[in-house]
Formats: C-alpha cells, sequence, structure tokens
C-alpha cells in the first residue's frame, strides 16, 4: 500500500468513526489522541542521597528510593529479583544534570558499545591505549570520565514509607537499576556467585540493603546482596521478562538512532573542513 492509499485509508476510518459514534476511536483517527495511556518509562530504584525533600521533609541517607504511583517510597532493604542483566557505558554531566554520551545496552562486555556521539563505549580507551597517551592526554581524561553501568531490570517488593512517614508496600514491582563505579563490583560479584552454584539469575530473589563507606571526607554507599530465595519463572514474570527486553531493544534502536546522526553529523563537517582546506 503506498502514501496515497495510506492517507486515504485514514480518511475512511474517520468517516467510520462518525458513523459508528465511537468518541475514543473518533479522537484516535483524527490525531486528536494516540489512544493509549501516557507511556512511562520504568521506576528506577536507586541508594538515596538526600538529606531532605524540597519543602524540608528529613529523609535519611542510604535508604533505597524509588518512584511509586506519584511519590518517592524508601526502604531500609529491599527484596531484588533480577530478571534481565545488561551492561552500558555512560558519560554523566553533573553541572548540566544530564548524560552527554550513552551507549547501547548489551548482556556482555564483549561488544563495541556504539554510543550516541557517534564512537563507542563513550570514549573509553583500553588501558593499554591509556598508557600509551599519557595520564594528561584529553583523549585519557575524556575516557577516565566513561563509567560501565551494570543495569538490572528487575522485580521489587518493599515495606517502606513516603517521605510523610506513611507505610508503603510494594509488591513485585517491575523497576530498572543501575549499578556503577562502587556498586559495580558488588553487583558482579552477587551474579557471579549464584553462577558458581549453577542458578539461573531471573530464578534468585536477593535482599539488597546498603552499607556506608567512607574515604577521607567522602561518604557513600554500597549496595549489599543477600541471595534469600528461589523462585521459579512463571507466566506472570515471563510477561514482565518479556517487557523488560522491549525495553531494551527500544532504548537500543534509539541510541543507533542518535548513533548514525552523529558519524554523519562528523562526516559532514570533515567534508567541509576539507572542502575549506582544497577551496
Amino acid at each position: 500500500m503506498n502514501d496515497i492509499a495510506l492517507i486515504d485509508n485514514a480518511f475512511d476510518n474517520m468517516l467510520a468513526a462518525v458513523n459508528s459514534g465511537d468518541r475514543a476511536e473518533m479522537m484516535r483517527v483524527t490525531g486528536q489522541s494516540d489512544g493509549d495511556k501516557p507511556k512511562q518509562g520504568l521506576s528506577r530504584l536507586n541508594i538515596n542521597y538526600d538529606d531532605e525533600t524540597d519543602d524540608g521533609r528529613t529523609l535519611k541517607k542510604g535508604t533505597w528510593r524509588l518512584f511509586y504511583e506519584g511519590e518517592f517510597v524508601y526502604a531500609e532493604d529491599v527484596t531484588f529479583r533480577p530478571l534481565v542483566r545488561t551492561f552500558e557505558w555512560s558519560v554523566w554531566d553533573a553541572e548540566e544534570g544530564k548524560f552527554t554520551s550513552r551507549s547501547v545496552q548489551a548482556p556482555t562486555l564483549n561488544n563495541s558499545f556504539p554510543d550516541t556521539s557517534g564512537g563507542f563505549k563513550c570514549g573509553r580507551l583500553t588501558k593499554s591505549e591509556e598508557e600509551s597517551l599519557g595520564d594528561k592526554h584529553p583523549l585519557t581524561l575524556a575516557s577516565r570520565s566513561a563509567v560501565c553501568n551494570n543495569v538490572f531490570y528487575a522485580m521489587v517488593s518493599l515495606k517502606g514509607k513516603n517521605a510523610n512517614g506513611d507505610d508503603i508496600t510494594i509488591e513485585n514491582y517491575p523497576v530498572v537499576s543501575y549499578f556503577k563505579k562502587s556498586g559495580f563490583r558488588p553487583a558482579r560479584e552477587a551474579i557471579e556467585m549464584i553462577t558458581e552454584k549453577g542458578q539461573l539469575m531471573n530464578e534468585v530473589v536477593f535482599t539488597l540493603s546498603t552499607k556506608k563507606m567512607k574515604q577521607g571526607s567522602l561518604v557513600y554507599f554500597v549496595p549489599v546482596f543477600t541471595s534469600t530465595a528461589t523462585q521459579p519463572l512463571d507466566d506472570h514474570s515471563k510477561e514482565i521478562f518479556k517487557m523488560f527486553l522491549e525495553t531494551v531493544k527500544a532504548s537500543n534502536a534509539n541510541i543507533l538512532e542518535q548513533h548514525r546522526e552523529a558519524v554523519k553529523a562528523r562526516e559532514t563537517d570533515e567534508e567541509v573542513d576539507l572542502a575549506a582546506d582544497f577551496g
């Protein structure tokens, strides 16, 4: 079906919706609404580093934090069942409060990891490449700003509180959680431990707590993984598993599109520079 036929078909659908009196369908086919509820990304589970809310309510650092039904919920520990684990490279700009570069996600580190800057691994070099360039080379400095993330797509249950102190219970809620820097090794070792036992990651339930660490004046918290139970995959968890995979695929498609656009822009700039040199 060509473009004109598709457009004609769309107008036929509008007429059919008017004749049927289906108001929701009329909104959809006329472009007023896409017919779906607003799409919301997965809630992110992370360690809380805020000591108070914007309106001054006191918070405890080092607890787990999760956005749930319009508010943040805090808990000392959570049950954590990882269904999918991927790796991703990223560069975070603290001043801008955003990522300046992110790579695709892959299930192993044996991947080229194309990124949104048009490069790979967000500019991360191998150890030998950094050594050959030297510690103060711009490429070395840029390389060391890129971090590798352990990305877990998991089902979480917890008994916690919101910022007002109200009790909140959450059961088997799908989340995404990023473990990097000081959190990378504990996450990796937790998976290595169950792998040595021959256990499937998506059938293991962990209890996640945190441990306070101090290095000079720097205080930070690391995740503590404790394997507490096993739970076979059932139809519900398989559906969540499928949803997680679709989420990763959609994210990767977006990253790859940005990668291609960045490469194209770089090639265009190089052509302009070359033309100027020989013009």
